[in-house]
């Protein structure tokens, strides 16, 4: 990596902590296109976290761009493979301008993939680049990835499920979909756990 891709120095005491970048919402609120908090477009590294199918996969494609590469887990951990066997990640994912990571699930327990992937954050933080990583499903935690990243530089975006008239909306979008009456929305902000899926899931019975 050259020097010039490496981010600026931290700020000094003088110029006061960075800061903190940590906005909380729906995917729907996200990925609608509505104009983004000004961290959230301006940092460089982007930590999505949340549920499960709460959305984040969707969320984080829509931060980085149509035209960002997304790796999967299944993507990251053969790229984790070429780098225990290279001792180097490669050029192309390194210098590629936006990516998208799905978190593998087993961090807490491959300490060399964990520091593997610091390599990379620290590799990628430099030079305008754009990352986007998603938590893993299993709720595998992302805070030794983000400790490698200075706080100016990362943003966390943490994800939930609506609630209330949130609920209602949705369930109502689904049924505008799918070419329902509203009728088939009935109740469906009731259901627990309440998830995206398991509301579809509902709607779809009573079509």
């Amino acid at each position: 990596m050259k020097p010039i891709d490496l981010p600026p120095d931290p700020p000094t005491d003088l110029e006061g902590p960075p800061m903190p970048a940590l906005v909380s919402g729906t995917s729907q609120e996200f990925a609608s296109g509505q104009a983004l908090p000004r961290t959230i477009r301006s940092r460089t590294m982007v930590f999505v976290l949340g549920p499960v199918g709460v959305g984040k996969t969707t969320v984080a494609r829509s931060l980085a761009g149509d035209d960002a590469r997304y790796l999967s887990d299944a993507e990251v951990i053969e790229a984790l493979n070429a780098y225990a066997r290279e001792r180097s990640w490669s050029e192309e994912l390194v210098h590629f301008s936006d990516v998208v990571l799905e978190c593998p699930c087993f961090l807490s327990r491959r300490p060399s993939a964990l520091r593997a992937l610091q390599t990379l954050l620290r590799a990628r933080s430099g030079g305008g680049r754009r990352t986007v990583m998603c938590e893993a499903e299993s709720g595998t935690p992302l805070e030794d990835l983000m400790a490698v990243v200075h706080p100016q530089y990362r943003a966390t975006v943490v994800l939930r499920f609506p609630v209330g008239k949130g609920r209602k909306r949705f369930a109502l979008r689904v049924c505008e979909e799918l070419g329902l009456e509203a009728s088939c929305a009935a109740d469906t902000e009731h259901i627990e756990p309440w998830t995206y899926a398991a509301v579809r899931s509902a709607i779809n019975t009573r079509s």
